[in-house]
């Protein structure tokens, strides 16, 4: 079964007065909102995820605060929040680290709804996008990413990040 895997399109990113937002975050959301609804039409599951960390996370030694649980700037980009309201297929993964898979239960939502092929779209494209593909294509889960669908603060490694889960990793570029 496919799924679709929106890593990280949170207020603190894509939205213009986010902790973190970098110019041109904001592109990623209609397209993902498009995927979102057309994955809601055929009831397929759509895994969402979102930073999350506690307010004196050791990652905010390297990056500004950011993502702090149970604030607005963790809460997902409101178009994308209402338009998954309500939807049953929709499974939520909080993560403090890069990779979606690191301490969370990413895993054991993909073995139990089946998943074997996973669309990916989100930011930031060689962070947590590419780690978590990574860690897809470990799992010989077939992956393709919605290159409309995500986006970088630094355009070299967005294409390198690219360029790494095309020809490395094996991910499909749509």
């Amino acid at each position: 079964m496919k799924g679709l895997l929106v890593i990280d399109v949170q207020r603190d990113f894509v939205d213009k007065d986010g902790a973190l937002y970098f110019e041109g975050a904001e592109k990623v959301i209609e397209p993902v909102l498009k995927w979102v609804e057309d994955f809601k039409k055929e009831s397929f599951p759509i895994i969402t995820t979102q930073d999350w960390h506690d307010p004196d996370d050791k990652e905010f030694n390297i990056w500004p605060k950011h993502c702090v649980a149970e604030t607005d700037g963790a809460r997902l980009t409101e178009k994308l929040e209402k338009l998954l309201e309500g939807y049953p297929q929709h499974f939520s993964v909080k993560k403090n680290r890069y990779s979606a898979f690191y301490n969370t239960d990413l895993e054991k939502i993909i073995k139990e709804k089946h998943i074997d092929e996973v669309y990916v779209c989100g930011v930031v494209t060689h962070i947590c996008v590419l780690f978590t593909v990574e860690e897809l294509r470990n799992r010989d889960i077939t992956v393709k990413i919605i290159t409309e669908g995500v986006a970088s603060y630094d355009e070299e490694l967005h294409r390198f990040a690219l360029r790494e889960m095309k020809e490395i990793l094996g991910a499909e570029l749509i």
